[in-house]
């Protein structure tokens, strides 16, 4: 209502050129854009496409966009959703809207659509607002889609006020209603590619796994995040909940009363609490969930897990892109240099194990944890000096090998191509490393956005960075027009993955071809000796997502030495494993039951 009032408000102004500003009459009313100032194309800022989330609606499905009673002038670029930033947070719950960048009004224009699900930590790169100029002007419109992130979009309880996913729910309402209108701003509804980056790549990733995304998306572009990495899609759904709780005060003893206190906290206090959290493990405190399907009047967004959805091919038949950055463990450099990580990795390695393995006892997460630090570390002790081993660690845990175990285990039953990217130019617009790793030359975690959405003129860039951001872009494009990510800037082709040849495109950082300045190889079987340590470990270690729905069954089962939750008994993913687990289904059943007994007569306690 907020954004609505302030739009009114400032519907009078006038342009000083006399030109009349471009205007849209959509299914919400009339809407009043702008026309950019850095190409000839037109911009619409904070437009909503679902109503307000604060209060009772807090952790719920968006609700319907509200309608225009006067012109909303679609002015305002700085809406954000809430999220930590420093000690603090940023954003407002008011902030499900959308821009909207496009070179042509025509309703008859068609122009295919490219939808952009930024991560949750990128508004900007190396200090420059992130653009889309370069892809608009490549003649595609492109929309942005802000939603709900941390505790306020993937707090997951499997209530009826806090079901789970709301994120990833408030991302579909977006697309409902790109499909709606986009054909008043020249789009074809029919033609649209849905791309992210980080936890918006793994957003993405999610929107083609599930049913709710059906005849939403006809392509899909994840950069640098995926459904499969270990922090995609939780293992424990209340850990963190019962610890902001607990931060908070509170003394929690179901699932409800955790939704009645976080309904009623104010958003300072849920994030000053949440940034404290030590998340060692590489997780998200709150993240994606397998949902409760038996709600009441909820609809659920995942009914299984990724790997589950994989195995039995229930994905979207579409084109996809999946990607990742030489050194994406530089997510958390300034874990290293600026906090205590090197040091208690040295000393209790443990800690730092990734959330999708399990373990039978103490002993046997110990002898993994030495396996892994021995793969990674040798003999040596964890410090700056290996701080190149400590980076490699962690980028592919988090990114690297998920990415390509979703391409090779996708492929079977995919029936649309698969492209798999690794990108590791590094140049004068990437983001620089901190302190003492300043020295250390790959490209870092979102460097590629850098040359992708670089504002024009993009000071300091080379003739050379501006040629790969123009590859990149061009690859991106055409994507969206054909499904096929071919340039012909560059003379390399990109061939699909292939279960045979392990085919991928190789964007390089410091070999180049003359005629182009730059080269990429057409290139097979990315960190085959990294990818089959982790399929070793996984064969018998793999814990797959899984949700809790009784906080008295977690606490039974974190006394136990044995992990025994609803879908750790899921088999290991196998790239020549198809097979569903039986023991999936009859554990899913017994822990439903139980979860199920327990919200009944958790409900008659409350009432």
């Amino acid at each position: 209502m907020m954004i609505l009032l302030l739009s009114v408000c400032s519907v009078l102004v006038a342009s000083a050129t006399g030109q009349q500003p471009p205007t849209v009459n959509i299914e919400q009313g009339t809407v009043i854009g702008s026309a950019a100032t850095d190409g000839n194309y037109f911009e619409f800022h904070g437009i909503p496409y679902a109503d307000s989330t604060s209060g009772i609606n807090r952790f719920k499905a968006p609700l319907p966009a509200p309608s225009f009673q006067d012109p909303f002038v679609a002015n305002r670029s700085n809406i954000k959703c809430v999220r930590a930033l420093g000690p603090g947070y940023e954003g407002t719950e008011d902030c499900l809207v959308a821009n909207i960048y496009t070179p042509n009004l025509d309703n008859n224009a068609r122009l295919p659509v490219m939808v952009w699900i930024k991560g949750k930590e990128f508004d900007r790169v190396n200090g420059r607002e992130l653009s889309f100029r370069n892809f608009v002007l490549k003649d595609v419109i492109v929309v942005s889609l802000n939603y709900r992130e941390s505790i306020l979009g993937f707090l997951c309880l499997g209530t009826e006020t806090a079901p789970g996913n709301a994120g990833l729910k408030d991302i579909i309402a977006g697309l409902k209603w790109v499909k709606a209108n986009i054909a008043q701003f020249g789009g074809n509804p029919e033609d649209i590619t849905l791309f992210g980056h980080g936890s918006g790549a793994a957003a993405v990733d999610l929107v083609t796994m599930s049913p709710m995304g059906t005849g939403l998306v006809q392509k899909a572009i994840a950069q640098s995040g995926n459904a499969l990495a270990p922090w995609a899609v939780s293992r424990d759904n209340l850990e963190y909940a019962l610890q902001v709780a607990e931060a908070l005060g509170h003394e929690i003893e179901n699932v409800e009363q955790l939704s009645e206190v976080f309904t009623r906290t104010s958003v300072s206090a849920l994030m000053g609490v949440i940034n404290d959290l030590d998340l060692t493990d590489n997780s998200l405190a709150f993240a994606p969930c397998v949902e409760r399907q038996e709600l009441k009047g909820v609809e659920p967004f995942l009914t299984k897990t990724p790997d589950q959805i994989i195995r039995d091919a229930e994905f979207l038949q579409i084109p996809i892109i999946i990607g990742f950055v030489e050194n994406e463990g530089t997510i958390k450099s300034k874990e290293a240099v600026n906090s205590d990580w090197l040091e208690r990795m040295n000393e209790t390695f443990t800690e730092f194990l990734q959330p999708d393995l399990k373990f039978e006892t103490d002993a046997d997460r110990t002898a993994v944890a030495q396996q892994i630090r021995e793969f990674y570390f040798q003999e040596n002790a964890i410090n700056m000096s290996h701080v190149a081993e400590y980076l490699k660690y962690h980028g592919d845990t988090m990114m690297v090998v998920s990415s390509v175990r979703e391409v090779r285990n996708r492929l079977p039953a995919s029936r649309s191509p698969v492209y798999l990217y690794q990108f590791s130019y590094s140049g004068a617009l990437g983001d620089p490393f901190v302190g003492p790793i300043s020295n250390l030359e790959s490209a870092a975690h979102s460097e590629e956005l850098a040359y992708m959405f670089h504002n024009s003129p993009a000071t300091g860039a080379s003739d050379r960075d501006l040629t790969i951001g123009d590859i990149l872009v061009e690859r991106w494009t055409n994507f969206a027009k054909t499904g096929n990510p071919q340039s012909t800037t560059s003379l390399t082709p990109w061939l699909p993955f292939s279960n045979i040849s392990f085919d991928f495109l190789h964007i390089r950082a410091n070999e180049f071809i003359a005629a182009n300045g730059i080269l990429e190889d057409a290139a097979q079987n990315p960190y085959p000796e990294t990818v089959n340590f982790w399929n070793n470990i996984y064969s018998s270690h793999f814990l797959d997502a899984q949700s809790n729905w009784s906080i008295k069954d977690r606490n039974d089962e974190d006394t136990e030495d044995i992990t025994t939750t609803e879908s750790a008994t899921t088999e290991a993913p196998d790239d020549d494993d198809n097979s569903a687990s039986t023991a999936v289904g009859y554990t899913f059943l017994i822990v439903s039951l139980f979860s199920l007994l327990s919200h009944i007569h958790s409900t008659q306690i409350l009432s």
